[in-house]
């Protein structure tokens, strides 16, 4: 196994470093779409190498290995792993699991709680709701699978802007529900939740799906200044409004990195550029060749074990009372030390 096993690691960090910069000099689609898959892929073989690091050391129980019918003492003696290493792996494992687990429930309950505010806002409406506040507000909110969403917009933000402008502030709004933005937030918290490592991936997709629908309500009004402009009149007025910006589970007009969006806009349409779309691609055939040489190399190990099953093998009611007597032991040593 021993140091292909890391490679996804490293890959995590290096995707991590240099992924949103270059999914930035991609169209946003394309970037965002490419940036995902690679934190995807990062995420899961990270957790792969993560199993193989553990798994020499849990096949070592007499109880494992009776079922498996493998030798654990040979498997104890030709495992290159450190047994510290392999622990720290084991907890590695269960803490972002755990993670994933909060942040999947964290998600649904604001996605709920928004569209349960949404319904009782306006229940017979279509997809535009307009609040009759002062405060400069203006998102979508992700529907169900037969509903589209909605489009939240204050008076007080259709105030501030033309009528040009407005169909800017629809059509942004309008790419979000269409293109659904908001799974590709959540999939991108998900990831970095799996793999601590990409805690950049969510704020690189964020700021990535804010470009897509800028580009798609640029395209539909056909005028770029014109999506800048409104733009950069929405954020202003938002930041002078004081107020806080939503949940995570709408997505707001007028927020997150207005400049570099603006100037993204008036620099033109961005280009292709397949150079760069090779890099993360690389990423990946490094992730997945690391995985597959270890996981090759782990499968060996513990052929080496089962052909060390010999007559004197435990079965698994000898290894059972064997674990039990293990736990009886410890705990009499623990008792005797709180004595």
């Amino acid at each position: 196994m021993h140091f292909v096993v890391y490679a996804p690691f490293a890959a995590s960090v290096l995707l991590a470093a240099c992924g949103p910069r270059l999914a930035a000099r991609m169209p946003p689609a394309t970037g965002t779409r490419l940036l995902l898959t690679a934190g995807l892929v990062c995420a899961l073989t990270s957790s792969l190498s993560l199993a193989l690091l553990a798994a020499t050391l849990i096949g070592r129980l007499p109880l494992v290995a009776a079922v498996g019918a493998w030798s654990g003492e040979r498997l104890h003696h030709a495992d290159p792993v450190m047994p510290a290493i392999a622990k720290l792996a084991m907890l590695a494992l269960a803490m972002p699991a755990a993670a994933v687990a909060w942040t999947t429930a964290r998600r649904a309950a604001a996605l709920h709680r928004a569209r349960r505010a949404c319904a009782r806002l306006a229940p017979n409406t279509g997809r535009l709701v307009v609040l009759d506040q002062p405060a400069i507000e203006a998102f979508a909110v992700p529907g169900g699978r037969k509903d589209h969403g909605r489009i939240v917009v204050s008076t007080g933000m259709l105030r501030i802007l033309g009528a040009a402008e407005r169909r800017v502030l629809l059509a942004h709004e309008t790419a979000h529900l269409h293109h659904r933005h908001y799974r590709h937030r959540t999939l991108a918290a998900l990831v970095a939740a799996a793999d601590p490592l990409l805690a950049t991936l969510p704020a690189a997709i964020h700021h990535l799906t804010e470009r897509w629908a800028d580009e798609d309500a640029a395209a539909t009004v056909g005028d770029r200044p014109l999506a800048a402009r409104a733009l950069a009149r929405a954020a202003l007025a938002a930041r002078h409004d004081g107020r806080p910006s939503p949940r995570s589970a709408v997505l707001c007009f007028g927020r997150n990195d207005v400049p570099g969006r603006v100037r993204a806009l008036l620099a033109g349409t961005p280009a292709r550029r397949p150079i760069i779309a090779a890099v993360p691609a690389a990423i990946l055939t490094a992730c997945l060749v690391g995985v597959g040489v270890a996981g090759h190399d782990t499968a060996h190990l513990f052929d080496q074990a089962r052909d060390g099953y010999h007559a004197e093998r435990l079965g698994i009611a000898t290894a059972t009372r064997h674990e039990a007597r293990h736990l009886l032991t410890v705990l009499d040593h623990r008792i005797d030390e709180s004595r």
